[in-house]
């Protein structure tokens, strides 16, 4: 066996990939670009409104330019920005070609944050709702990875794809009413298994992260003047906190490196402060 330290040590370096990230101008987006883009990445931004979207891009090229220097000296890769609804197959399929002919490389990873809650009493759910959000965080974790895929099968080249699930993929969160919701992330973990099985022949690399409750800006909006649900949430959380997106960069990180998890496909690694151990 090679015991040489590069054979042993797994590293997150990125150098030379180009990182896909769906719900790019998102509060998890906003740490995840920047971690690849710290490794040596280029960073392609997707969401459905371009404006916001090239603020965010602008933003995390110019944390870049700022930090990456001197003691964290690195590579500057590129950080674009696009305009998708990933609900529209059709619409995804271009996008994802247009960035892999913009940057001249094959995305090599997908980290897919896109998605949404909302919360009716089943009994109540509108159907236009239900079938808009399955539409997105189902379907749309359907057509993202299977435009990511494709090019990767057709040049023979490697690669990892990381869905944001939810650990109300897996139990029922309270006090909120959201069986939509629970339904579609259950699916895109079920759907990971998957593509994991069906892919693995082509060395293409499938799993999901499962966060618990996240302290983003959306959040902090949902629980602002409502601290019965924040502390409702707390309590059932054996660390007593919500988690920083940071919190989530290490196990994306872990996922898309091959030097690190080249043997870790179809998992869910639910990370969610021990909430599902209560």
């Amino acid at each position: 066996m090679d015991f040489s330290y590069n054979n042993v040590v797994p590293n997150f370096r990125a150098d030379g990939k180009l990182v896909i990230i769906t719900g790019g101008s998102g509060g998890m987006a906003s740490v995840i670009s920047r971690a690849f883009l710290a490794q040596g990445a280029d960073v392609a931004l997707v969401d459905i409104n371009l404006e916001r979207t090239k603020a965010a891009a602008k933003e995390v090229l110019a944390w870049g330019q700022e930090t990456l220097k001197g003691q964290h000296e690195s590579p500057i890769g590129e950080v674009s920005a696009w305009s998708c609804n990933i609900g529209d197959a059709e619409n995804v399929a271009v996008t994802f070609a247009e960035i892999n002919e913009h940057h001249n490389n094959i995305a090599d990873v997908l980290v897919n944050t896109a998605g949404y809650c909302e919360n009716f009493p089943a009994e109540e759910y509108p159907a236009s709702n239900a079938e808009g959000i399955m539409r997105v965080n189902g379907l749309g974790a359907f057509y993202v990875a299977q435009a990511f895929a494709k090019p990767l099968i057709e040049a023979n080249k490697r690669g990892s794809l990381v869905m944001i699930g939810s650990m109300s993929g897996t139990i029922v969160n309270d006090p909120q009413p959201q069986a939509m919701y629970n339904m579609a992330k259950a699916g895109v973990i079920h759907l990971v298994r998957s593509l994991a099985c069906e892919w693995a022949k082509y060395n293409i690399r499938v799993n999901t992260v499962s966060p618990g409750y996240i302290l983003t800006p959306l959040t902090k909006n949902v629980i602002a003047g409502h601290s019965e649900m924040k502390d409702a949430w707390e309590s059932k959380i054996p660390l007593h906190r919500m988690a920083d997106p940071k919190e989530f960069v290490g196990s994306i990180l872990y996922l898309a490196s091959e030097s690190a998890s080249s043997y870790t496909t179809g998992h869910n690694l639910v990370v969610d402060g021990g909430y599902e151990c209560w």
